[in-house]
Order: C-alpha cells, then structure tokens, then sequence
C-alpha cells in the first residue's frame, strides 16, 4: 500500500467511514495508513480527530496532543496542523493562552502560503500580459504583509519583497512601453 493511488483509495475510505459515523473503522484504516506513511501530518490530525470521536476511546487524550504537535512538527509550513492543535488546547485543555499561541502559528502558516500563491501568480498573469490582474494579486501581498510582525519578519519576508520590487517594475514596464 506505498502507492500514492492506494493512499488516495484509503483516504477516499476513511472519508466514507467518517461520513458514515463508523468512527472506529476509519481510525483503524488511518493507523494502517500510518504504519506505511508515518511522517504523514495529515494523518496525523485524522488519527487525532478520529480518537475524540471515539464513542469507547481506545486512546488518552495526551496521545491526541502529541500526536497533534507532531502534525505541526512533520509539515511546519502547513496551518492545519498549528489549527487543529489550538481547537484542542482550547476546547480540551481549556488553556486559551497556548491556544492563541498554536492559531498564530497557523494563521503566519497560511499567511505566508497565501503569499507565495498570489506572488506566484502575479508571475503567471505577467506572463500573460494581464497587469492589471498582476498588480491586485502583489497589492494583495502587500496588504498581507503588513500583518507579519516586524519582529517575525525573516529572510523570506526580504525575498518575498525582493519579489514584489521586481514584479512591480516589470508590470511599470511593461505599462509605460
């Protein structure tokens, strides 16, 4: 079962049995998934989901926690992970100061994927002669930027505006010629 189609059957399973409320199947399929994909943080927030939905949990809810954190661990540059993990420390553990700390986590994830797509995209409608279009999606980035904190702000910040700089210019470019 190491084929990314087979993985794909056995996710489209675990959806069905989560849809069918047959919560201890589907998490027996994730943790045979997670025998063969361990380093999978999807799964790992499956698993997670599944056990809280146990009727007769055959886990402990400090297992849930870790095996959240270890979502956030595997794929740091995704926000599900850092999301799921402040829906529990909230609702679980009622702790909403570490709470806050795993949905900024997320949200500076989903942050910075967002801009990645529309700089990447940008680059696309160039390409295309669309600089109208182009110029929306880097005064999008712009706005998002004002969000990261200054003290937050890393080499893929001065990149990202290195990025819009040059973007800029071409789309000026371009209007100008």
């Amino acid at each position: 079962m190491s084929s990314p189609r087979e993985f794909k059957k056995k996710l489209a399973t675990v959806s069905r049995l989560w849809a069918e409320k047959d919560y201890d199947q589907a998490l027996a399929e994730v943790e045979g998934l997670l025998e063969v994909w361990p380093g999978n943080g999807h799964l790992h927030i499956l698993w997670a989901g599944l056990v809280q939905l146990q009727e007769r949990p055959s886990h402990g809810l400090d297992e849930v926690k870790q095996a959240l954190q270890q979502a956030v661990d595997l794929e740091k540059s995704s926000p599900a992970g850092a999301i799921e993990l402040g829906h529990f420390l909230d609702a679980v553990e009622d702790d909403p100061k570490a709470a806050t700390k795993a949905y900024a986590e997320g949200i500076a994830a989903a942050r910075q994927l967002l801009i990645d797509g529309l700089i990447s995209q940008a680059k696309a409608l160039l390409q295309l002669d669309r600089r109208e279009e182009s110029m929306r999606c880097l005064l999008e980035v712009l706005h998002l930027m004002e969000f990261q904190r200054v003290a937050k702000r890393t080499r893929s910040a001065a990149t990202t505006a290195e990025q819009i700089e040059e973007l800029l210019s071409e789309v000026l470019s371009r209007r100008s010629a």
